[in-house]
């Protein structure tokens, strides 16, 4: 299982409309692109005036295959959904991880060296 952790940088007032684009233009076509919403959180757990929030979306694919045809699979919604979000935000990140205990693969462009 891949996970891929969006951290996003923005006003505490701006987070419900980041969520509300997310249910609109995202969440629509998630699973058909072989993605799974594990999670959502905003650090810290106030809005304090003056600082910024992080909004972190949590995604999960089956393998590192279905997470390179998920990002195929990209669209104008997907695309949109991004460039609305980066017009509200500060600043965003995207991490893509697996479990630390699991094995990993060599890169791909590595099986295809002669």
């Amino acid at each position: 299982m891949i996970q891929i952790l969006d951290e996003i940088t923005l006003a505490p007032e701006r987070v419900p409309e980041v969520l509300a684009l997310l249910r609109q233009h995202y969440l629509p076509g998630h699973a058909s692109r072989g993605l799974s919403l594990a999670g959502q959180w905003v650090s810290p757990p106030v809005a304090i005036p003056g600082q910024s929030n992080l909004l972190w979306l949590l995604w999960q694919v089956a393998d590192a295959p279905a997470y390179y045809r998920m990002r195929a699979m990209t669209d104008a919604a997907v695309v949109g959904f991004w460039a609305n979000v980066d017009a509200i935000c500060e600043s965003r990140r995207r991490h893509v991880m697996v479990d630390a205990q699991t094995p990993l693969p060599a890169p791909l462009e590595a099986h295809h060296a002669a």
